[in-house]
């Protein structure tokens, strides 16, 4: 059964934020997740997320400065302290949030460190982040992001973050596979969905080329969402698109899943 989370980060922008939870749930969503959480006292969310009768499946750890660049520390060499530092500060809003998995974000690769160096950081960082998450039977994911919307992302195929997880063998160090980047840079999403579903905690959609609702692109969500279910998966899939004028009106295409038009 297809279960949608509404990314409050990229619907509902026609309103304050802090205004997108009740929104959410009045046009049918029982989840949501956003990029990042840290503006607010973890406390004051969750008694948005009461009042609204939601909950929260998902939130990035901090990305660093976004100001400088910065899309996480993960890979990046030197950082590691501050890295921990910040994957102790998700938690704590996970638990108080009571959401079930925080996507770890890898970074911007730096062109003059070694490669070698930056992987092996990787690996042992996101060993850690799971341990640490794995604590509080929490869910610490790695997700493959394209090289046109973040330019330079040290982690942009589903292979790769397969092979890192595989290679840390945590069970709570899993995949976050969103098919708007992978259709960019591989295709073939049936065969990614077939092939790491046992390794899958969170989808996330949106349709190329313009990042809009799924039924504005190339890619065939009818058959996807068909074969999620075949698949047997029992997450959540993340709308993370930019809807291509109001977002309710462009919800008609969740209609079937039980989101409606307020």
């Amino acid at each position: 059964m297809i279960k949608l989370s509404a990314n409050l980060s990229f619907l509902f922008t026609e309103i304050p934020f802090l205004e997108r939870f009740k929104l959410a749930s009045e046009a049918g969503f029982n989840a949501v997740e956003y990029f990042f959480p840290y503006k607010w006292e973890a406390s004051f969310l969750k008694k948005l997320l009461d009042e609204a009768q939601i909950k929260q499946v998902l939130f990035n750890i901090s990305p660093g400065s976004i100001e400088d660049g910065e899309r996480g520390l993960a890979s990046i060499i030197g950082r590691e302290e501050e890295f921990k530092v910040q994957v102790k500060q998700s938690i704590h809003y996970a638990k108080i949030l009571e959401c079930p998995q925080i996507h770890i974000m890898a970074g911007i690769f730096d062109k003059n460190a070694d490669p070698k160096k930056t992987k092996e950081t990787f690996k042992i960082n996101l060993a850690y982040a799971a341990e640490e998450c794995g604590k509080n039977k929490i869910y610490a994911l790695i997700e493959p992001i394209n090289t046109k919307d973040i330019p330079g992302y040290f982690l942009n195929f589903a292979d790769d973050a397969v092979q890192f997880i595989n290679e840390i063998n945590h069970p709570y160090l899993r995949l976050q596979l969103d098919l708007y980047h992978t259709q960019i840079m591989s295709g073939n999403l049936t065969h990614y969905l077939k092939k790491y579903i046992h390794l899958i905690k969170h989808i996330q959609i949106a349709s190329p080329p313009d990042r809009n609702e799924p039924n504005k692109g190339e890619i065939n969500y009818e058959y996807i969402f068909n074969l999620i279910n075949d698949l047997k998966y029992d997450g959540y899939i993340g709308c993370e698109y930019k809807p291509s004028d109001n977002t309710m009106d462009g919800l008609i295409w969740a209609k079937e899943f039980g989101i409606k038009s307020v």
